[in-house]
């Protein structure tokens, strides 16, 4: 019965359909103005236990098939045609710069955005990078948490990607990537009256969760400035989003295909490792 209410509830909360395939022209007019920004600059204090002392920022980690989470992250753009890359450092971000060099060793360009003089959350960074240049005034801009690892979408980024296409013919300025729904992590209960007359293990809830992904236009840049300053620590997704929201201005896509892992504590990380191919593919 509990599932059955959630199941209808899902149908009143999102409907999702998969974009229609961008065309080979307007795939390459895409890739040749979009830059990666890979947010790399969080402390991730709930991963310190799986880093066991280590200076490294938690993205530049090497897994034990030898890989990282932003060297995985890259190549599903790279892999899609996108070469130009920033990374939005601020904690241990040399272990980022050691591990990724100019980004040649992986076929691509990558640059660099140091936070100024303290971490300013991810709309300051992107603000930041903005002010010295490292992101093209006239780029679409994907901005990648790389800890929030897709797994078994290798055609993600096309997929995204057609679907902000989509999105700025319908005037929006931003593409948010969302999974449709998580399971929660307890025992659900279904109550009338105070008596329990349903119960389920781990409960799938259909709130769709943005997974760390989203595309904005150039024509957006202006709000980072405008909205966040460099002398606080402000995240987009809380303050730009309910602002487009708002005015009808956020697309999204979902995520019908792939696993997402959330990889910002010890168990997931190990969700991670059970997920992995056992040796680096590059």
């Amino acid at each position: 019965m509990l599932q059955d209410e959630l199941n209808g509830l899902s149908k009143k909360i999102a409907g999702f359909r998969e974009p229609a395939d961008a065309s080979e022209e307007q795939w390459n007019n895409f890739t040749a103005k979009t830059t990666v920004a890979l947010m790399a600059g969080g402390e991730s204090s709930r991963y310190a236990a799986v880093l066991n002392g280590q200076q490294v920022n938690k993205n530049a980690h090497q897994l034990p098939n030898g890989d990282t989470m932003i060297e995985m992250a890259i190549r599903l753009y790279r892999d899609a045609g996108i070469k130009k890359f920033v990374a939005l450092v601020y904690h241990n971000a040399h272990s980022i710069e050691e591990r990724l060099g100019d980004g040649s060793g992986l076929g691509v360009k990558i640059v660099y955005s140091h936070d100024p003089q303290k971490p300013v959350g991810k709309g300051g960074a992107v603000h930041n990078a903005l002010v010295n240049g490292s992101i093209p005034a006239d780029h679409n801009l994907i901005v990648v948490n790389p800890d929030d690892v897709i797994l078994d979408f290798p055609t993600l980024a096309r997929f995204i990607g057609s679907a902000h296409i989509e999105g700025v013919k319908k005037n929006m300025l931003a593409t948010a990537v969302l999974a449709p729904g998580q399971a929660y992590a307890s025992t659900g209960m279904m109550v009338v009256d105070n008596q329990v007359i349903d119960t389920q293990m781990y409960p799938h809830i259909p709130v769709p969760a943005h997974v760390g992904i989203t595309i904005f236009s150039p024509k957006i840049y202006p709000r980072f400035k405008e909205l966040f300053p460099l002398s606080e620590k402000n995240d987009f997704e809380q303050v730009l989003f309910p602002i487009l929201a708002k005015e009808k201005k956020l697309w999204s896509v979902g995520l019908t295909k792939g696993t997402w892992i959330a990889v910002n504590d010890l168990k997931s990380y190990k969700q991670l490792i059970e997920a992995l191919p056992p040796k680096l593919q590059n």
